[in-house]
């Protein structure tokens, strides 16, 4: 596909609008501007009627779904510059280094011009675990995996740090309770705005990667609404890299054979997931139906610690990964260990390939550059809403290790 953007063009992962860095919005951080701002002709709209001393951040509060005019509106202490061609504030004339996506209002951080935003979206089904996977996969790579390759992993705002306390990190690991199903983008606003971090390797031609976590509920995916559909095309077709969860409980063929408690649904068109995605990707970068698609797919089965038992018939025994199987071989530590993923690649796309179909893998077939993986987020069948056990993560970094590796243009990991 290989989109090319100038130099001067930036993806938002907040809003995911196309960004001009040559008309970017600022904020000054002296305090004397916003009230001289504030008391002068142009300041008038954006006055508060709630909180004197700050400015209506009308960009944000629109972006969040707030009216600008109401007692929940989005202000701010510091004067938010717009029009400004070279960076300097209109008020006092110094130079503002807090750059605003002119949209949403969020940070563009340093260094954009260089890196650009390399933005990677997880999907799925509903009820395959995308909340749980995300949960697990936040906070595996600012522990373990920063540790080991040496990165640093930031939050964008406060209030992504907000965000993944109060709805994934204390609920989970805290508590010992499920999360609750994600709730649809049409009726949580607070959904919108995705938690977006900053990763960056280290060394002289280290690159900064942008996460932008956008927990989408699996409804969404099937929506009508132009809102919605709008929304997650902007998102999808502009992603870097594509985490494509399939839950091989739902797959009709596996949750026929498997023997265990609390089984799920079935989903039996999980093909029509991919379809739906990779529909989005060619409508929003404008590609033939003859085009391949350049965006890196990760198909990744979730859930596989239940696939890891001993089988109780020889039905159960067809839809299990052994104690032979390259799933449990580790990885490599501290480098991109492409013989383990391609090993684990192949036993995966033949898993699927008998459990799903023939037409999902050429589906996958589609991208130029696709690898498959097993994971598991919790490491255990939790019993009803509470954990029974302790949260064992099983290789759920190996895909996003795969997508930095892949994505890097200077050879960010060590083969």
């Amino acid at each position: 596909m290989g989109i090319l953007r100038s130099r001067n063009n930036y993806v938002c992962p907040f809003c995911f609008n196309d960004v001009n860095l040559a008309k970017i919005h600022y904020a000054c951080t002296n305090p004397l501007c916003t009230k001289t701002f504030l008391d002068s002709v142009d300041g008038k709209r954006f006055r508060s009627e709630f909180k004197e001393s700050e400015e209506v951040d009308i960009e944000n509060s629109v972006f969040l779904g707030k009216d600008p005019k109401a007692s929940d509106a989005v202000t701010t202490k510091n004067h938010i510059v717009r029009g400004s061609a070279n960076g300097c504030c209109d008020i006092c004339g110094r130079a503002a280094y807090t750059r605003l996506c002119p949209i949403c209002h969020n940070p563009i951080p340093a260094g954009a011009e260089e890196n650009g935003s390399n933005i990677f979206v997880v999907l799925g089904s509903e009820g395959v675990g995308k909340s749980h996977y995300i949960a697990v996969l936040i906070n595996q790579l600012r522990t373990m995996f920063s540790t080991e390759f040496g990165t640093t992993f930031t939050p964008a705002t406060d209030r992504t740090t907000i965000r993944y306390n109060d709805s994934y990190y204390r609920r989970l690991f805290e508590e010992g309770r499920k999360l609750a199903p994600t709730t649809s983008y049409s009726e949580d606003r607070d959904s919108r705005e995705p938690m977006v971090y900053y990763m960056k390797f280290p060394g002289e031609k280290s690159q900064e990667y942008t996460l932008a976590f956008f927990d989408t509920s699996g409804k969404d995916l099937d929506s009508d609404d132009k809102t919605v559909v709008l929304s997650l095309g902007s998102f999808i077709s502009k992603a870097s890299g594509i985490v494509l969860l399939v839950d091989p409980l739902q797959i009709p063929y596996v949750n026929k054979r498997i023997r265990m408690d609390n089984k799920p649904f079935e989903v039996t068109d999980i093909r029509d997931r991919l379809a739906y995605i990779t529909e989005i990707v060619r409508t929003g970068n404008k590609l033939k139906r003859k085009d391949s698609i350049d965006i890196p797919l990760a198909v990744v089965l979730t859930k596989t610690d239940v696939l890891m038992k001993s089988p109780e018939n020889d039905e159960e025994e067809r839809i299990l990964f052994g104690p032979e199987s390259s799933i449990h071989v580790e990885r490599e530590k501290g480098k991109f260990d492409r013989v383990c993923f391609d090993e684990i690649s192949v036993e995966v796309e033949e898993y699927l390939r008998r459990t799903v179909g023939q037409e999902f893998i050429n589906d996958v077939g589609q991208y130029s550059r696709h690898e498959y993986f097993a994971v598991s987020a919790l490491g255990n069948n939790p019993s009803g809403s509470v954990l029974t056990k302790e949260i064992n993560p099983f290789r759920v970094e190996d895909p996003f290790i795969w997508l930095f590796n892949t994505c890097s243009g200077n050879g960010s990991m060590r083969q």
